[in-house]
């Protein structure tokens, strides 16, 4: 199978903000499970990636995976190695095959002729922020279909894995260690294309399992974890996280709680 590859540093900025969001409360009061309520901002802010890079434009290298062909940054908004700041040192892999209806290999992306795109993706590195530091690592294998002809919408399947180990001191001086690794599967993610109206996806389900172990001062716990995400079209998404329901706001801007609470939650 005929590939192309890339390797380049960047900041995986979501999973930055997923890993700063655990330091920064619930704001869901209808899920009283603090540890479900972190394994529910892990999985969302992962969600808010992959439906970012399912809407982007397919062309000669492949899909635009946000982060792999983003100019490289060490270093965010905020007072150099003050609050709010943060460094990085996170590079990725990508592998690229186009296939027409018949399932021949293609040299590049035919807008015409193309009907699905397989992308192997990788990330790893550290992330150092004020007052935790981070390793993780992340793979996925992703095939978007239906893309033969004047397609209007296209489909997303695939699996992959990631895993998490911060440490640090909270603002109330306690030291704190968190880790989770898990997989996760997309099963018939529908997607509008780039341009349309709507960009969330209309349809298909995202499951993730992760095993959680949170350390502190009075001992460890690891937890298990069965989350399963629903789209329906709308920019709400419902996560159902060891039977809980939370909603992920797939609008949710970089850094910002993407959990909402729901109705008479």
């Amino acid at each position: 199978m005929r590939t192309r590859r890339k390797w380049t540093p960047f900041a995986a900025l979501a999973l930055v903000a997923a890993v700063a969001a655990c330091d920064d409360g619930t704001g869901v009061e209808s899920v009283e499970d603090q540890m479900a309520v972190d394994a529910a901002v892990l999985a969302a802010d992962a969600t808010l990636e992959e439906v970012a890079m399912f809407h982007q434009p397919i062309g000669f290298k492949g899909l635009f995976i946000p982060g792999v062909d983003e100019r490289p940054e060490a270093r965010r908004p905020g007072r150099p190695g003050g609050p709010g700041s943060f460094e990085s040192e996170l590079s990725g892999t990508r592998a690229v095959s186009f296939y027409d209806a018949a399932g021949v290999e293609q040299d590049e992306h035919d807008v015409l002729t193309t009907e699905s795109v397989h992308i192997l993706h990788d990330v790893a590195g550290s992330i150092v922020r004020d007052r935790f530091t981070a390793e993780i690592e992340r793979s996925r294998e992703m095939v978007a279909s239906g893309l033969e002809g004047e397609e209007s919408h296209r489909t997303w399947n695939g699996t992959g894995s990631s895993s998490m180990a911060r440490s640090g001191v909270r603002e109330d001086g306690v030291e704190r260690s968190h880790s989770a690794e898990g997989s996760f599967t997309f099963t018939d993610v529908v997607v509008p294309i780039p341009g349309s109206e709507s960009r969330w996806p209309v349809s298909g389900v995202i499951e993730r399992e992760m095993v959680m172990t949170r350390s502190g001062p009075d001992g460890s716990e690891t937890r298990e974890f069965d989350i399963v995400i629903t789209f329906d079209g709308s920019e709400i998404a419902s996560a159902v996280v060891n039977g809980e329901v939370v909603e992920i706001d797939l609008s949710a801007r970089e850094g910002r709680h993407p959990l909402r609470r729901r109705p008479g939650g």
